[in-house]
């Protein structure tokens, strides 16, 4: 069950996760361009792939789960921006531009559980 400390968690986690993305857009939006979205999208889709072979691998907690909720689905949910990314993709020109960070960022998570679980599959 979900608790009022969850959602809270949760939310400054996104806050800080947001805050973050944020700044990286300030910072080298001029030289990324329209490649930022799709490159914060992948190393996000990389790390929550980390944080979930990690989680894997350990025992279940409320500890655990927790940190799972403030740091994956708040800071990594909040850092990445597929909503960003779907609307950069309305633009027919740019629609294999999505398609392709959908699939690179499958496989960027794929990747990062790996990782996570020290190199072993299931």
């Amino acid at each position: 069950m979900v608790s009022w400390r969850d959602l809270v968690s949760v939310a400054v986690g996104g806050a800080l996760g947001t805050a973050v993305r944020a700044g990286l857009t300030l910072l080298s939006a001029e030289v990324l361009g329209s490649a930022l979205v799709p490159l914060i999208n992948v190393v996000g889709a990389f790390a929550i792939g980390v944080l979930f072979g990690i989680r894997a691998r350990m025992p279940r907690s409320t500890r655990a789960q927790r940190a799972q909720l403030f740091f994956g689905t708040g800071v990594l949910g909040g850092f990445t921006t597929y909503s960003a990314l779907a609307v950069e993709s309305a633009d027919p020109s740019l629609l294999w531009w999505g398609a392709v960070t959908v699939v690179v960022g499958t496989s960027a998570a794929w990747v990062g559980v790996l990782v996570g679980r020290g190199g072993r599959a299931r």
